[in-house]
């Protein structure tokens, strides 16, 4: 009688070509080695999802691979060496993200035979793990911003340690009546930090004077700030006409861009400074004034006066308190809350409800903005407006295409002769390094960069570099 067993065992003794077949037919990927590493089978799988060369694999040692660059590290040859189940997570493999498990198999003597090597494709689950780590992200910050603006809608954004210490001085000398020079590039917010000066002030029951020296002729600028006398020139109105020191009688003056004031006028702002006084064009009467004096200049006062463009006495007397702002892409914890603070302005005006996406957000922190301030609200502007979703969308985004075409105009600069062979393997160098640098593996290197990701891992093996 036949043995039912033993017919059992016969049934389940496949051939190698049935074998692959059934590895076939898995999603997840197989390999298995010997007792050595040595590759015995392998699935279309697995090849598909770390991208090892598939007409090659079959009789090689797992060792190989990881010395031509393919992978940094074996689960296969970890489970061979300790003897135990282990468990890796490969991110830069061309499928995505992978989750590698080893498991030895021994045999009825407990001698280690071979190692059985499941690769399973996780690209999508942590592709939604971050993704929810970006909402989790935005919603942080929406939560920051209007908990941080509640009760202060008109006072200074200020997260960076840089700009908190120029609010916490503007608001030491906010209560005394000094004069303060307030120093910067063009759009860093130079006037923000002269208002929050005179709201904090005992003269803030009035307005701020504010007028920009560069903006009004020189041939109007005298008459603007200390008025004139009636009939002092043609033209001139009969009753005579008060300047902006009379105007700002009681309250604070701010003369932005002072480096353009002409010099004959720097003598008369000396004299006011010193005396409290001035004088309307065709009086010999001074007027008393009681005034602040607030300055502010984006040019270097202290090279003008070298050059004598400036005078260094009322250099001497106007700084007498002098706070620079940091240009943005120096405070870059700053460009978060200011872009929120400009949605919510813009989306007011425009009746729109646009909210802020994780990428935009990312994109407008790697922007170097130049213009500054000014630059980061227009650029918001110009989102909320042109956006066809209820998100701010990349594309719209004229930072990014600004920077893309002037990193576009030259991206090589060559400053010496070197043989030809050399200049090849430092411009890769510098390429795969400035790409290492902005992308977190070897996959996204390769999309950047056009390349295989094998070719990019054998290169920065070369170059002795590190994902």
């Amino acid at each position: 009688m036949e043995n039912i067993g033993d017919k059992h065992q016969d049934d389940l003794d496949l051939s190698l070509e049935e074998m692959q077949a059934v590895l076939e037919s898995s999603y997840d990927g197989i390999l298995v080695t010997d007792a050595r590493g040595n590759v015995l089978i392998v699935n279309t799988a697995y090849l598909r999802m770390t991208g090892l060369p598939g007409d090659e694999i079959i009789g090689r040692n797992m060792q190989e691979f990881i010395q031509e660059g393919y992978m940094e590290k074996s689960a296969a040859l970890m489970a061979l060496k300790e003897k135990k189940h282990v468990t890796i997570t490969h991110h830069d493999v061309p499928g995505g993200t992978i989750i590698v498990t080893a498991s030895p198999v021994f045999d009825e003597k407990h001698r280690l035979k071979r190692v059985i090597t499941n690769v399973r494709d996780m690209t999508e689950i942590f592709r939604l793990r971050e993704e929810l780590d970006k909402a989790r992200e935005m919603e942080e910050l929406y939560y920051k911003h209007f908990e941080n603006r509640r009760g202060h809608v008109n006072g200074p954004i200020a997260v960076s340690n840089k700009m908190i210490e120029v609010f916490t001085t503007a608001l030491k000398v906010s209560s005394v009546d000094v004069t303060v020079l307030i120093l910067g590039e063009s759009g860093v917010g130079k006037e923000v930090v002269a208002q929050y000066i005179h709201s904090n002030s005992p003269r803030k029951n009035k307005p701020l004077i504010t007028v920009n020296c560069g903006a009004i002729p020189e041939t109007l600028l005298e008459s603007e700030l200390f008025g004139y006398e009636g009939g002092a020139f043609t033209g001139a109105a009969r009753g005579g006409k008060a300047g902006l020191f009379e105007a700002a009688q009681g309250s604070t003056l701010f003369l932005d861009e002072i480096g353009e004031l002409p010099l004959n006028l720097q003598v008369k702002l000396l004299r006011v400074l010193e005396n409290r006084q001035i004088n309307r064009i065709g009086s010999t009467v001074p007027t008393s004034v009681d005034v602040r004096i607030l300055a502010a200049t984006n040019r270097d006062l202290e090279t003008m006066v070298e050059k004598e463009e400036f005078r260094d006495d009322l250099y001497y007397r106007l700084n007498v308190i002098q706070i620079t702002l940091p240009p943005l892409r120096e405070r870059t914890e700053d460009i978060a809350p200011l872009s929120m603070h400009f949605l919510n302005e813009f989306n007011q005006r425009y009746k729109q409800q646009k909210r802020m996406s994780y990428d935009v957000l990312k994109e407008l922190e790697k922007y170097n903005w130049n213009g500054n301030i000014r630059e980061l609200k227009n650029t918001i502007e110009r989102l909320v407006v042109m956006s066809n979703t209820d998100y701010l969308e990349v594309g719209c985004l004229p930072c990014r295409k600004k920077q893309e075409k002037d990193e576009g105009t030259s991206p090589v600069c060559v400053h010496r002769l070197l043989p030809i062979n050399q200049a090849v393997e430092e411009t890769e160098k510098q390429v795969l390094n400035l790409a290492r640098q902005e992308n977190k593996s070897s996959r996204e290197i390769a999309r950047v960069l056009g390349i295989d990701q094998t070719t990019v891992l054998r290169k920065m093996k070369k170059y002795g570099m590190q994902v």
